[in-house]
C-alpha cells in the first residue's frame, strides 16, 4: 500500500499541498509596501521530504514572435522562504513572512495582472504552487506623473507590459502606457508613450512622441521623436499643476 500511495504522490495525487494566505488591503498595494501573510503547507498520504519554499512575484507579457503576438509567465523576483525539511503525512506546517514589492513591480490596469506564487518544491515528485492575484496601485511618484498627463487632456488608451530582453531591473519586462490627446492642444499628436523607472527618491521617464504624418514621415521615421528625463520628489511636491506645465512644455518642445 506505501508503493502505491508513494507512486501516486510522485504524479501529484495524495501529495502535499501549499495555500498563501496573504494580509493585503482590498483598495491595493503599491511597490514599495510592505505585505505580509502566512503560508499553510498540509502533508498527503504519505511523508514527504520538502527541498524548499518560495515566493515568486508574476506577471504576463506581451512578445512578438513569428510575426504573431503572444502572451508569456515571467518572474519580477524571488524570496526564498524555507529550506530542506520534511512533511509528515496528514500533519500541517505554518509560516510567516513579510516581503517589500519591488520598486518595478507593475501595475494591475489594462491588460496587465500580478500574482505571488507560491512554489513548494517536492522531492521526485510534482511540484505544488499555489497563485494569489494582487491589486497594484501606481508608484506615488508615477501616480503623480499620470495624473499631469490627466491634467493635459490625454486620456489612457493602453497599458501593457512589453518584452525589452534586459532592463535596469534585471528583468525582461517593462510596463508601457499610451495615451492619446483628446483636447485641440495637441492635437498633431498621434499618441504619446510612457515607460517609468521609479527608484527611492525619483523616478526615469522614458517617453515617446507620435506626431500626425504622411506616409512618407513615418517610412523615414521623422513622426517619432523618443526622450527621456528624470523627476524627483521635490519636482512633485511643487504640485500636480506645476509638473503639469513642465510636461507639457517637454511634450511641445518635441510636436
Amino acid at each position: 500500500m506505501s508503493f502505491f500511495k508513494n507512486m501516486m504522490a510522485s504524479m501529484g495525487i495524495g501529495a502535499a499541498k501549499v495555500e498563501t494566505v496573504l494580509e493585503v488591503p482590498y483598495s491595493g498595494v503599491r511597490p514599495g509596501d510592505e505585505i505580509s501573510g502566512r503560508i499553510l503547507v498540509e502533508g498527503g498520504a504519505v511523508p514527504q521530504q520538502i527541498n524548499g519554499i518560495e515566493l515568486v512575484l508574476m506577471t504576463s507579457y506581451i512578445k512578438e514572435v513569428n510575426d504573431s503576438k503572444v502572451r508569456e509567465n515571467v518572474a519580477l523576483a524571488r524570496l526564498p522562504l524555507r529550506e530542506s525539511f520534511q512533511i509528515g503525512a496528514g500533519s500541517r506546517e505554518e509560516f510567516d513572512f513579510r516581503w517589500v514589492l519591488p520598486q518595478h513591480t507593475p501595475i494591475t490596469a489594462g491588460g496587465t495582472q500580478v500574482w505571488i506564487k507560491t512554489s513548494l518544491d517536492i522531492a521526485s515528485a510534482l511540484d505544488a504552487a499555489d497563485n494569489d492575484y494582487i491589486k497594484v496601485l501606481p508608484h506615488p511618484l508615477v501616480a503623480s506623473v499620470l495624473e499631469a498627463v490627466e491634467r493635459l487632456g490625454f486620456r489612457t488608451r493602453e497599458v501593457e507590459c512589453k518584452h525589452v530582453g534586459h532592463s535596469r531591473y534585471g528583468v525582461p519586462v517593462l510596463q508601457e502606457f499610451e495615451f492619446v490627446p483628446r483636447t485641440r492642444e495637441f492635437g498633431r499628436l498621434d499618441e504619446l508613450e510612457m515607460v517609468f523607472l521609479p527608484s527611492p527618491g525619483y523616478v526615469d521617464v522614458m517617453m515617446e512622441v507620435d506626431r500626425r504624418g504622411g506616409a512618407f514621415s513615418e517610412w523615414l521615421g521623422t513622426d517619432e521623436t523618443r526622450a527621456s528625463f528624470r523627476l524627483h520628489e521635490a519636482d512633485v511636491r511643487r504640485g500636480p499643476d506645476a509638473l503639469a506645465r513642465e510636461l507639457g512644455a517637454r511634450i511641445r518642445s518635441y510636436m
